[in-house]
């Protein structure tokens, strides 16, 4: 069984949801995205909603059509400070 990537907008844990708080930390964190790797071949294996996947894509379009390279795949929650 495959792992579900953690969201790739490092803005997520910006977003004030009940779902993002944790309790543990008191402190609200990113999201895991929304499909499994394995499972779909598109945008939601990395994003954990549609809004993160066009606030990422709005901020880095530039970038990607300029070939500017790449950016590192996050792994680990962010947590907002």
């Amino acid at each position: 069984m495959s792992e579900k990537n953690i969201c790739q907008n490092p803005k997520c844990c910006d977003r004030d949801s009940n779902d993002r708080w944790n309790k543990k930390i008191e402190k609200f964190q990113s999201r895991k995205a929304y499909f499994k790797p394995k499972k779909h071949k598109d945008l939601y294996q990395y994003f954990c909603t549609t809004y993160c996947t066009h606030s990422w894509l709005d901020d880095n379009l530039e970038s990607i059509i300029d070939h500017r390279g790449t950016w590192e795949k996050i792994l680990e929650k962010k947590i907002r400070q």
